[in-house]
């Protein structure tokens, strides 16, 4: 997830600009369009998740399911390698930050997992390990694209989407508060 993000905040002018050739106003306005379908799958990722707690499903089906979801969607970044039209190359890159808005409810596991008096330790420590994908993704794909070829970068944060959703799928295990042993 972080990963992601960090790819859109940091990479992705340049990956438009210089890799696939659109002038600077141009990639402004489709820059723009993954931004609003993150914006949109945030919005439905609580939406969704919420719902699903009101039909009576498990807080862990409820939790995780916009999650994997999520995370599968946003290996859909590796398709704009495979493809030279801008329509196709821009519809890859919103459907793979849609999926990351859609995955961005993570920190839900927070309140519902973390022992009571440890919610905000718990918190904090989610938080760093998450940023520190704002200091290592951008030195990755720097020296994954140093030969100008953003194909590796895009492979890697589909790599790392593809190891959230198997995370999600078969490590977090039940959805239940930690009670620390005394």
């Amino acid at each position: 997830m972080g990963a992601t993000t960090i790819f859109f905040l940091t990479w992705f002018p340049t990956y438009l600009v210089e890799f696939r050739g659109l002038d600077f106003l141009k990639s402004g306005f489709l820059a723009s369009i993954p931004f609003l379908a993150a914006f949109f799958g945030v919005l439905l990722s609580g939406f969704s998740s919420d719902y699903l707690i009101k039909k009576g499903y498990s807080v862990e089906i409820a939790r995780k399911t916009p999650i994997i979801v999520g995370m599968l969607l946003s290996t859909c970044i590796i398709g704009a390698n495979y493809t030279d039209d801008t329509f196709f190359v821009i519809l890859f890159l919103a459907l793979a930050f849609f999926g990351n808005g859609l995955a961005s409810i993570a920190w839900i596991f927070i309140s519902l997992m973390a022992p009571k008096k440890l919610i905000g330790l718990t918190g904090g420590a989610f938080n760093f390990i998450g940023g520190l994908a704002g200091v290592v993704v951008p030195i990755v794909i720097g020296y994954l694209v140093e030969d100008g070829d953003f194909s590796p970068a895009l492979f890697f944060i589909g790599g790392i989407a593809l190891l959230g959703f198997i995370s999600y799928t078969f490590i977090v295990g039940k959805v239940e508060r930690i009670v620390p042993k005394k």
